[in-house]
């Protein structure tokens, strides 16, 4: 099976940087070349499909997600107040503002499929968690980030993007099958809407990881994309024993180690 054409390529779809996303797809072929991901394998579904007979779970999945949704806007803020880059620096502001709609959005769909699940006094706590759509600098005095290490990030954040894009896929027909029949219009503006978002960001990201790519030597590269890339198949490895208890959400955007 080609895992990228099935998992990666279509999110690519219409990038303009053709050369970069040829880099960076060099670098995922290597990887799987290595070990194929968790999340790309057939356990996986099956091991999500085995709990969502039980709405509640799949409530709380939702919930996970939107929580997780928001730790992953904030992470990216991090990063963008360390970016020396402003064009990129853009790009990780759409992203974050991205992230913190669809905090409001998993629990949009809550409402859509499952629509007394929310008490009032639950949703409130939830929105006051969730950070703003709107990213502003926090402190003009963050250190900035090395190329070096942005590439870092930037792997980092394009992995946890296509195990999102995965997992909703996943949720796409769960959603459809719990939805009140009066409820699927809406339901399909917002999952289209998700998806649309989880391939833009895996798209700009696979950009700046090609582009960025080519400041640094080739087995430097291969070398940090492959740590990274074992080290979120661990995480994820772990995370399918936490499935039980509706934790199945994105994994954290960012490791400093």
């Amino acid at each position: 099976m080609n895992y990228l054409n099935a998992f990666v390529v279509p999110a690519l779809a219409g990038s303009e940087r053709a050369h970069d996303v040829e880099r960076y797809l060099a670098l995922f072929e290597d990887g799987i070349s290595k070990e194929v991901p968790p999340f790309f394998q057939a356990g996986y579904g099956i091991s999500f499909r085995s709990h969502v007979e039980n709405p509640y779970w799949v409530i709380q999945s939702l919930i996970s997600n939107a929580i997780k949704e928001g730790e992953g806007s904030r992470d990216l803020a991090s990063v963008a107040d360390s970016c020396e880059s402003q064009d990129l620096t853009s790009d990780l502001a759409i992203h974050i503002g991205d992230e913190a709609r669809h905090c409001r959005m998993y629990l949009q769909l809550i409402d859509t499929v499952f629509p007394v699940a929310l008490t009032d006094d639950l949703r409130q706590t939830l929105l006051q968690k969730f950070p703003s759509v709107t990213y502003e600098k926090t402190s003009l005095n963050v250190p900035l980030q090395t190329p070096w290490k942005m590439l870092d990030y930037l792997i980092q954040i394009n992995l946890g993007e296509v195990r999102t894009r995965i997992h909703q896929k996943l949720l796409e027909p769960v959603l459809q099958a719990y939805c009140p029949e009066e409820n699927k219009e809406s339901l399909c503006r917002t999952l289209c809407k998700l998806a649309g978002d989880e391939c833009c960001h895996i798209k700009y990201t696979a950009s700046r990881i090609g582009a960025l790519s080519r400041e640094f030597s080739e087995v430097a590269v291969r070398d940090l994309f492959l740590r990274r890339f074992c080290e979120f198949n661990r995480y994820t490895d772990k995370e399918l024993g936490r499935q039980r208890d509706g934790l199945f959400s994105t994994a954290p955007l960012l490791r400093d180690r």
